[in-house]
């Protein structure tokens, strides 16, 4: 099982995800696969009636995922709902020192 992160369109991407912690070992190519919606609140709305597991976040939330496949699903779902949505890599920027 996985978690897949929903965040709302233009989020601040010196906010998105600032509780994570980076692995010990990354390349330049870190990323974290996510959803972004133009409505936040009715795509909570969809997923939790759907009984998706949903854990809330200062950034947007989260939904847990049961592999790789559900992921487009999910897409879909929202699509069909009227909510514009993405997937994509949703860290802009990750600094190396």
């Amino acid at each position: 099982m996985g978690t897949l992160p929903i965040l709302q369109k233009n989020h601040n991407p010196q906010t998105c995800l600032k509780n994570m912690q980076l692995p010990a070992n990354y390349m330049s190519d870190y990323s974290v696969m996510g959803l972004v919606v133009d409505r936040l609140d009715a795509a909570l709305g969809i997923l939790k009636e759907k009984k998706f597991e949903v854990k809330k976040n200062s950034d947007g939330f989260k939904i847990t995922i049961d592999g790789a496949g559900r992921m487009s699903e999910i897409a879909k779902l929202l699509h069909q709902n009227g909510i514009d949505c993405t997937l994509g890599d949703i860290v802009d920027q990750v600094y190396q020192g």
